[in-house]
C-alpha cells in the first residue's frame, strides 16, 4: 500500500474527493497545513508524492523529504513553491491541469455582474425594507457593447473570453506571446499592456504571479484606465498595488473593482476595500465548485500513479524535465 500525504488548509470536501478517488494499492493520510516543520517532515520522511492545498511546502522541508518524487497542488497556481529548487532535487511540482478554469471563470464574471448590476447594495436595502431607492439606475450598466481587457491568455484567461463574448463584447488581450485561439476563435485583439489599459472598460487578470507580474496594476497603469473601467482579479492578489487601487477608487479614477483575492491573505479587519459600495469582495473561492473538486483529484491520481510507475507527470511547471532521483540515504 503507498501513503499520500495530503497537507490539507481544513478543506474536508478536498480530503474528501481525494480519499474517495484513490485507486487500488493507495491510501491518503490528512495533516492540517497548519503543522509547524517539525510535524511536515516527519509526516514526509517516506512519502513519495504529496498533494498540496494551499500549495506551499518550504525548500527545507523538501530538503529533507528524501524520498519526495511529486508535489501535486491541487491549485492553478504555484507561486508560493520554489520550483527551482524543487527540480535541483529531482521533485517535480505540478499544478491541477486547469482542472478550476471553468470555474474562476464563471466567477469573474458573476463579480463582473455583481459590480455592473450594482446586487450587494440592491440585496442589502431590499432586506432592510427599502424598495428601489437605493442603487441609482445611471450607475447600473450593461456588459453588451464593452471592450473586455484580459491580462494573461492561459486557461482560465481563454474561458473568460469565450464567456464573454457571448455578452456581446469586444475582447482584447495581453500575453507575453500570441495565443492563436484567442485570435481565430475569440476574434481578440492582442494589445500591448498601456494600449488594453486604455481602450478596455472591464479588465480582468488571469496572469500566473511571477516575477514581471508582481504589481502589474499600480498607480501608473490605474492612471491610464478609463474612468468608468471595472477591474476584476481572481488571480492573485499580489498582481495589484492595493494602496493604489484604493486611492483610485476613493479618488474616483475608476468605477469599481471585483477581487476575490488579497494580499495578504485573508485581509485585514478594517481594510478600506471593505468600505466602497463599488467593490465586490468574495474570501478567494472562485476556483471552488462541487464538480471541480472530482476533476482536481482526479488530476492529482493520474499524476502520483504516474510518478509511482517511474513516469514524468503531466502539468509541470519550472522545468520541461526533471531526472526522478532515488530515495536518498
Amino acid at each position: 500500500m503507498r501513503n499520500i500525504l495530503f497537507i490539507n488548509g481544513n478543506s474536508q470536501a478536498f480530503a474528501d474527493s481525494l480519499m474517495e478517488g484513490a485507486p487500488d494499492g493507495f491510501s491518503v493520510t490528512c495533516i492540517p497545513a497548519s503543522s509547524n516543520d517539525k510535524e511536515k517532515m516527519q509526516a514526509l520522511r517516506d512519502v513519495t508524492c504529496t498533494v498540496l492545498f494551499p500549495g506551499i511546502l518550504p525548500v527545507e522541508i523538501m530538503r529533507e523529504a528524501k524520498s519526495l518524487r511529486l508535489i501535486q497542488l491541487l491549485s492553478a497556481g504555484y507561486d508560493k513553491i520554489n520550483v527551482e529548487a524543487a527540480a535541483e532535487l529531482g521533485i517535480y511540482v505540478a499544478t491541477n491541469g486547469s482542472a478550476n478554469a471553468g470555474a474562476v471563470a464563471e466567477h469573474t464574471i458573476a463579480l463582473l455582474l455583481a459590480v455592473y448590476k450594482k446586487l450587494i447594495p440592491a440585496d442589502a436595502s431590499l432586506r432592510a425594507g427599502t424598495w428601489r431607492k437605493s442603487v441609482n439606475v445611471a450607475n447600473v450598466f450593461e456588459v453588451a457593447g464593452k471592450t473586455v481587457g484580459i491580462i494573461g491568455a492561459g486557461s482560465i484567461g481563454r474561458k473568460v473570453a469565450s464567456r464573454l463574448k457571448a455578452f456581446e463584447t469586444e475582447i482584447v488581450y495581453y500575453s507575453r506571446s500570441q495565443v492563436p485561439e484567442m485570435e481565430t476563435t475569440l476574434d481578440a485583439r492582442r494589445l500591448s499592456l498601456e494600449e488594453l489599459l486604455r481602450v478596455s472598460d472591464i479588465i480582468t487578470l488571469h496572469t500566473p504571479l511571477l516575477k514581471e507580474t508582481r504589481g502589474i496594476i499600480g498607480a501608473r497603469e490605474l492612471a491610464m484606465m478609463k474612468p468608468h473601467a471595472v477591474l476584476l482579479n481572481t488571480g492573485r492578489g499580489e498582481l495589484v498595488d492595493e494602496a493604489a487601487l484604493i486611492a483610485a477608487l476613493k479618488g474616483g479614477r475608476i468605477a469599481g473593482a471585483g477581487l476575490d483575492v488579497f494580499a495578504p491573505e485573508p485581509p485585514q479587519q478594517g481594510n478600506p476595500l471593505f468600505e466602497f459600495d463599488n467593490v465586490v469582495l468574495t474570501p478567494h473561492f472562485g476556483g471552488h465548485s462541487f464538480e471541480g473538486l472530482r476533476r482536481r483529484a482526479a488530476v492529482a491520481w493520474s499524476n502520483i500513479v504516474k510518478v509511482t510507475a517511474g513516469q514524468k507527470p503531466d502539468f509541470v511547471v519550472g522545468v520541461s524535465a526533471v531526472s526522478l532521483r532515488e530515495p536518498r540515504t
